[in-house]
């Protein structure tokens, strides 16, 4: 299984585009499609390995998650991320429950790291054992792919209660 998920996680670097980066795209995880997008590092280190960061609605309501994948237990701790000129300082708990397959989610993701993100030309990740190029990934068409999810975030999903309201007063559910 292990296996399966790395590969079609990396399937979408395989198409990079001239310029060497990859582009965010909707997730290669099975299942995810609708609430991930996700951007690999265009370098490797060695065939089989990848560094991908995913962007992530976990919950309706919340704001979007972020996740690191890599094959190992690179992206640890407290790094940076460095996203043109700003820094950002998260934490990534070592831990061995995510709800998304080969990551791991980071904490103390801001609104202006998010929005950084969205209109930055490169991330960097910093404080690991990533080295250049290693740890860069690009962030073109990342905004259109972010706010796609921020979006998914955002929309009402009903509950039996508001269901049934909205039924007795003879309201549409939509």
């Amino acid at each position: 299984m292990r296996l399966f998920v790395a590969s079609v996680l990396v399937a979408g670097t395989a198409f990079a585009p001239a310029s060497g980066y990859a582009q965010w795209t909707n997730a290669k995880i099975p299942g995810e499609q609708h609430r991930t997008v996700q951007a690999c590092a265009a370098e490797a280190r060695n065939p089989g390995d990848w560094v991908c960061i995913l962007v992530r609605c976990d919950q309706p309501g919340s704001p979007p998650s972020l996740y690191f994948s890599t094959p190992g237990a690179d992206i640890r701790d407290t790094i940076k991320l460095v996203i043109d000129d700003e820094t950002f300082a998260i934490s990534v708990p070592a831990s061995s429950k995510s709800s998304l397959a080969l990551s791991t989610r980071a904490e103390g993701i801001t609104s202006d790291l998010i929005e950084a993100m969205k209109a930055g030309q490169a991330l960097s990740i910093d404080g690991t054992d990533l080295k250049p190029p290693y740890n860069r990934i690009s962030l073109q068409s990342s905004r259109q792919a972010i706010e796609r999810i921020e979006r998914t975030c955002a929309r009402w999903h009903p509950n039996a209660a508001s269901i049934l309201r909205r039924i007795t007063r003879g309201v549409g559910l939509y």
